[in-house]
């Protein structure tokens, strides 16, 4: 786990954090920070904002490249990415629920549609979030040249963030 700006070690201990943002996808490498923002929210006695975002870019290949030839074809890729994005995000948030409830933690959740980094972001910006908690997961292949979502939050947010890994 890694804490991001502002400088001050005592940030979270000292009881400065007030608004917690938790950015997941739900996948394996996300669960950790997950478990860190619900523990951390209940100790805190402190409510819990969760967002999902449905990455866009499937949407833009399938529109912006002819591997799919034909109409139907595309709108049938479309579908199916859109049904599984959807079943995806509801069993997230069915599985988080349940955990903020047994904690008795409360909280809200949102799905996003957008560029993940750029989207949440915005969201703890226009919300007034003191910390956005992300997961990290290791870096392979375009990721170690072009950054993870989680390395560009935690250079561009304007609030602090914990990338857990």
């Amino acid at each position: 786990m890694r804490d991001y700006h502002p400088d001050n070690p005592f940030f979270i201990l000292w009881g400065f954090v007030q608004r917690i943002l938790l950015a997941t996808n739900g996948k394996e490498s996300a669960k950790k920070a997950e478990d860190y923002a619900i523990n951390l929210a209940a100790e805190k006695k402190l409510p819990l904002a969760i967002i999902y975002v449905r990455d866009s870019i499937w949407r833009r290949f399938s529109e912006e490249v002819d591997w799919l030839s034909t109409h139907r074809a595309r709108k049938d890729f479309q579908k199916y990415m859109e049904e599984y994005t959807d079943a995806e995000e509801k069993a997230l948030f069915s599985r988080l629920e349940k955990a903020l409830t047994e904690k008795g933690i409360d909280f809200n959740m949102a799905a996003l549609y957008g560029n993940p980094a750029d989207e949440i972001i915005k969201y703890a910006d226009e919300n007034s979030f003191d910390l956005i908690v992300i997961g990290e997961k290791e870096k392979k292949g375009f990721a170690k040249i072009f950054g993870t979502t989680s390395s560009k939050i935690a250079k561009r947010a304007g609030c602090k963030v914990t990338v857990v890994k």
